[in-house]
């Protein structure tokens, strides 16, 4: 099923009641997290898509796209991507496109697994302040997309 991902960025902030009386997503399975989390997450594996929510509230918060899943074979994001953005994107054709990025990670490896580069971005598009993170594989390939308030930068 796809999901109008431009929407459901220019929601972050607002309720997940909200955000479903939109009619922004597809189902209505309600964000849940550990006892004492402070943090409510709703994973929306066939859209490619991972939601979080602060509990108080269950105020939208986060939400990532998975360009590239490895669990599924021939796997394509089956929505619409925010322009720029495409299926297929190299750290170069990142760096052609949105410039140099406000911050980022080496690769490395923690604990038997290894991480790719991790760069962050203003993106500008928005209601809201927005950062955009972009995680990329070995190969700096897009892994995923992450859209946070800058207000919930904690990097």
């Amino acid at each position: 099923m796809t999901v109008n991902v431009e929407a459901l960025i220019n929601s972050l902030g607002k309720s997940y009641s909200e955000i479903v009386a939109l009619g922004l997503l597809p189902y209505k399975t309600e964000p849940r997290g550990a006892s004492g989390s402070s943090i409510l997450t709703l994973n929306m594996a066939k859209e490619g898509l991972f939601l979080a929510f602060h509990r108080e509230g269950v105020i939208f918060r986060e939400v990532s796209l998975k360009i590239q899943n490895d669990k599924a074979k021939n796997w394509i994001f089956p929505s619409d991507l925010p322009l720029p953005l495409q299926p297929s994107m190299s750290r170069e054709w990142v760096h052609k496109t949105f410039g140099k990025p406000d911050k980022a990670e080496p690769p490395q490896v923690v604990a038997n697994l290894a991480f790719g580069w991790t760069e962050r971005f203003t993106a500008v598009r928005y209601q809201l302040p927005i950062t955009m993170q972009i995680s990329y594989d070995l190969q700096e390939m897009v892994k995923k997309v992450t859209f946070l308030p800058t207000s919930e930068l904690r990097w």
